[in-house]
Order: structure tokens, then sequence, then C-alpha cells
């Protein structure tokens, strides 16, 4: 799961100046440690992920026997010691076990998914009567229909069903059922990553739903293996889908990546040449794969079945190589290399027929105003080719090679790249056939990331607030107090 954690508010620091003979009052005294408490929180949303350092653990209780009958239900949990960190910096410091009461309600047919939230609470803004020369720093435990927000801390998440609610600890907690605690999605203290990469697909004819579920899903893959395998970058959650129309363009300017398929790329017309030349000016990525469609691009099936030639003799020689009379056994060693022979030469009609194929990639791009370049010819230095994973060629998925063109923003894959992101039950792939995909899939996130980073630097930037309600300036108090936060003040 990603999230997505905005950076600190532009405001400017300001500190006390102090002097001989300075008096200080409450005021000045304030000014000195709002300083101190600004620049901790400013320090940990630039360089930090809020979540929980230690214990708060959720577990379902009975009913404590001093609360009424009206709510002497199921509906009770008990929240453990524990210390958690906010956005803004500020610690969560729970003492002692809690019990809370789950009062939402799932009023339609639909289930109701409730957020269980601990935040920060400013004890010198709380409406209180007590006068004292010390305060404690405090707590609220709270449930939310909506996502956590910036200042809150999340806890567990439980799914209501309609009806009769009886709280229950999940038979299997990697996949809780309605009524059933979730503590899947708690975070923990990190640092932020470098990036967060948005990823987007054409939506639209040339591909049935089932391609374009596999699309989805290959993807999707792709973005959960990248904080594993390079986490100074994530992917996000949800991928984007568009059709490339012109009211969709400003939508569209907000994603790293655009995925394609060449079929897709056949039925593009001017409107959607025009947003797609748009969107690579503005320092988007679009990524073109030739797979499934590749027998459109030219008559016949014949890369299909001169793969699957070249595959078969790739095995042959296998076969060949384990047998252990290879090397006394002339009649075998003449075998092996007429295979050899023969291998070669469908690798070099295979060559051909592709550089056909690269080719009619190249008009299309050529009509964007660019022009590609095999990977292999890119200079040394190139991010493709060197950020994260040293690439000198491209792999062999399925022992078939995949051929990668790029230029201007545009990248072709001809083979089946996205095929070996992520689990296929039609087709077993390697794990090192994966591993080495995936890392070139990262190469081409990377590149997507710092490409729009690039551009969107050097051109004039939207209109900036210095402060805006979704970025408080106050790093105590994250969200401004509701209703409910007040009524529960004034019994502090």
């Amino acid at each position: 799961m990603t999230n997505h954690f905005p950076p600190p508010s532009l405001q400017q620091f300001e500190r006390l100046h102090v002097t001989d003979g300075l008096l200080i009052d409450a005021q000045r005294w304030q000014l000195a440690h709002h300083y101190h408490r600004q620049y901790h929180s400013t320090f940990y949303q630039s360089l930090h992920q809020p979540g929980i350092v230690f214990g708060l653990g959720v577990h379902v209780v009975p009913a404590p026997a001093d609360v009424v009958a009206k709510y002497r239900d199921e509906r009770w949990v008990e929240i453990q010691p524990g210390l958690a960190i906010d956005l803004f910096g500020n610690f969560i410091v729970v003492p002692e076990p809690m019990s809370y009461r789950i009062s939402s309600e799932a009023t339609s047919e639909e289930p109701l998914m409730v957020y269980l939230v601990v935040k920060f609470r400013d004890p010198a803004e709380l409406r209180t009567r007590r006068v004292t020369d010390r305060i404690v720093e405090t707590f609220r435990i709270d449930e939310k229909a909506n996502p956590p927000t910036e200042g809150d801390v999340e806890l567990c998440r439980i799914l209501l069903k309609t009806g009769l609610v009886k709280l229950e600890a999940p038979v299997n907690s990697f996949s809780p059922s309605y009524n059933q605690l979730d503590l899947r999605y708690r975070l923990q203290p990190q640092a932020r990553p470098l990036a967060i990469v948005h990823v987007a697909m054409y939506k639209g004819l040339a591909v049935d739903n089932s391609e374009q579920d596999g699309i989805l899903s290959n993807l999707s893959y792709l973005l959960q293996s990248t904080p594993g395998l390079y986490p100074a970058l994530q992917g996000s959650d949800e991928i984007g889908q568009f059709s490339l129309q012109s009211a969709e363009l400003q939508a569209i300017l907000e994603y790293d990546l655009f995925f394609m398929t060449d079929r897709q790329v056949q039925v593009l017309g001017d409107s959607e040449f025009e947003v797609l030349r748009k969107y690579l000016q503005a320092g988007g990525t679009v990524l073109v794969e030739a797979s499934a469609g590749l027998k459109h691009w030219l008559q016949g099936n014949a890369i299909k079945d001169l793969s699957n030639v070249y595959q078969e003799l790739e095995q042959s020689l296998t076969q060949l190589d384990n047998n252990p009379t290879i090397d006394t056994d002339t009649r075998l060693q003449q075998c092996r290399q007429d295979i050899v022979s023969e291998r070669e030469m469908i690798a070099t009609e295979l060559a051909r027929r592709k550089n056909s194929i690269a080719g009619r990639f190249q008009e299309f791009a050529q009509s964007l105003g660019i022009r590609l370049t095999p990977l292999e010819k890119l200079d040394r230095h190139d991010l493709l080719r060197t950020q994260p994973f040293l690439f000198a060629t491209t792999p062999r998925i399925n022992r078939k090679p995949i051929q990668l063109l790029s230029g201007g923003g545009i990248i072709v894959a001809i083979g089946n790249l996205s095929e070996a992101w992520g689990i296929n039950e039609k087709r077993l792939i390697p794990r090192e056939v994966m591993r080495t995909a995936q890392e070139l899939g990262i190469n081409i996130l990377h590149l997507a990331w710092r490409r729009r980073q690039l551009t969107r630097g050097q051109q004039p930037p939207p209109t900036v607030m210095a402060s805006s309600p979704s970025h408080p300036s106050n790093p105590s108090n994250p969200s401004a107090p509701s209703r409910r936060d007040e009524l529960f003040d004034r019994l502090m």
C-alpha cells in the first residue's frame, strides 16, 4: 500500500531575536518554543513518514462493567499501550490500555469500512478550565468512515456488515472478513521515498476486457515489486485509465508513465495523437509494448512461428548438452552443429523481421517528431541502461529476446516484457527471468519519473499558496477541531 503524504507547508521560520535586556514574557517564550517545534515538524515531514513505533495493538474485549446496559454489547475493543508519531512529527504516547466502543453503523446494504485512528492533541489548545504550570501532551482515539487524514495514525480498520455487529478477531490475519479487525494497513515510521511513480494505461478499442485486465494486473505487479527492489522509489496503488480525450489532458499530465499496446497505437486518431504530443512535451513518458499484436504489424504469424521453432531448437540443444555421451559420440556432435546452424539462421530471420517492426514504430515516433534508438546503441550512461540497474543488453523472456527502443519520452518494447512482471498461470516464468524483467521495468519507471521531474522543473510553476487548509502551518494542530472534539475537550 502506497501512502501519498504531502510535503511541508511553505512557511518561513520566525524566531526570537535575543538581545541583552530583552523582557521575556509568555508570548515571547511561546514564540521561541514554536520555532523549534515548527523546525522539528518540517524536518520530519521532509524526510520521514508517520506510523506506529511500537505497541498500540488492538483486540476484541467484553464491554466494561461500568458502562450502561445500552452500550454493553460486542462492539468493544481495547487499545494497548504504545508509541506513535504522526505526519507532523508529534509523538503520541498511550500510557495504559484503553477500551473503545465502535459505534458506527452500516445504514445501507453495502458494508461500511470504519477506521480506528489515534491523533495528537495539543493540550494548549484544549478548552479546559484547569490552570497549572505544567500540561501533558495528550491524544484522541476516534473512528472514521473516511480514510485517515494527515494528522491520523491508523490503528486498525473494520468492515462492518449490515445488521447486528459482533466484533471478532480474524481467523486469517492476512484476509479478515466482515466485522473482523484488520491490522494489515498499520504504518511504521520510515524514510520518505525519493518519489512515488504514477502510471496510467490506455482504455479504449483494440483490446478485449481480458487483455485489458491482464495489462492492469502486470502493471500492478511491477509497482508492487518496486519498493522491495528499489526502496527509494514507490509505485502508486491506483493505475489510471484514459482514452486520450482532450478533456482528460489535465488528468493525464499528473502521470509519469502512460502504457499502450501496439494495436492501440494503430487506432489513434488525430485528436488522440495531439493529446499524446502534449503529454510528451509536458515531460510524460509513453511505453508501447508490441507483444500480442505483433501479427497485426506483419502478415500472418511468422514471428510467432519462428519464435516457437527457435525455442524448440534451444530445448534440443539443452537436451544434447545434458547427454553424457556428447563428447564421444560424433553423430550427436554433428547433430548439435546442425541445430546450432539452424538456430543462427532462425535468429537472423527473427532479427530481420523485428527490425521491420522497429521500422513501423520509427514511423509512429517520427509522426511525433521523435527518433527511436535501440537500447544497445544508447549512450552507456543513459538512465534506461544504468539507473538503478545496469543493462548491457535486453533480457530474454521465455527464451525470446526483448527489443527495446527509446527516444524523446517514447519507449517501445518489442516482446512480452510486461508478461514477466508478475504471476502468469498460463506460462510459468522462472524467478530469475521475472526479477530481471522487473528490474528493467523499474528502470523504465525511474526514467519516466526523472524525465517528468526535470521537465516540470523548467516550466513555470502553478500558483502556490504559502499556507492552505491541506497543509496547516501549525505543526501541533494538523486539523481543525470538529464539534465533537470541542465537546470532548470541555470534559477534560
